[in-house]
C-alpha cells in the first residue's frame, strides 16, 4: 500500500487516515478468541474487550447488533468506533487485539461521548496490563 494513502508504516502502527486490513480483526474465530479470553471493560455506551497478541501492533474488531438501531445507525457507530480507535489506539496497551461492542445507548451518543468512553476503558485496560488493577498508591490496604 502507498504510505500517503494510509498504508502501514514499516512493521508497526498504521499511519494516515485509513485503518488497513492488517489492523482489523476480520474473521469470526478472531472475534471469538478475544471475546472468550479477553479482559472486559464496560464504560458508558461501549464495551471494550482486550487480548494480547504477538503481532507487534494493535488490531480492532467492531460489533454493533441490531438492538442498537437500523443499518444506517449501525454503520455510523462502526465508522465512529474505527475513527476513535484510529486516533486513540495509543491509549491501549501495545500489541493487543481489541473488540469494541456497542451498547444500546450508543445510538444516542455523540462521537465525542463515545471517544470519552473509549478513553476511560482504554485507561482501565492499560492499568491492568501494567499490573495495577487494584487500588492506587493513595489507598493502603488494611487501613480503615
Amino acid at each position: 500500500m502507498n504510505a500517503t494513502r494510509g498504508g502501514p508504516t514499516a512493521r508497526g502502527e498504521a499511519s494516515g487516515q485509513t485503518l488497513p486490513a492488517s489492523h482489523r480483526l476480520r474473521h469470526r474465530s478472531q472475534f471469538q478468541k478475544v471475546q472468550e479470553r479477553g479482559q472486559r471493560y464496560a464504560v458508558g455506551a461501549l464495551v471494550l474487550l482486550v487480548l494480547p497478541n504477538n503481532l507487534g501492533h494493535r488490531r480492532l474488531g467492531v460489533t454493533v447488533s441490531s438492538k442498537v438501531g437500523n443499518s444506517v445507525v449501525r454503520s455510523k457507530i462502526k465508522r465512529w468506533f474505527r475513527e476513535i480507535f484510529r486516533k486513540r489506539r495509543a491509549l491501549l496497551p501495545p500489541s493487543v487485539d481489541a473488540v469494541l461492542i456497542a451498547r444500546s445507548g450508543a445510538a444516542a451518543s455523540s462521537l465525542q461521548g463515545l471517544g470519552r468512553d473509549f478513553e476511560a476503558a482504554a485507561e482501565q485496560a492499560k492499568r491492568r496490563a501494567q499490573g495495577r488493577s487494584g487500588p492506587g498508591p493513595a489507598v493502603e490496604k488494611g487501613v480503615r
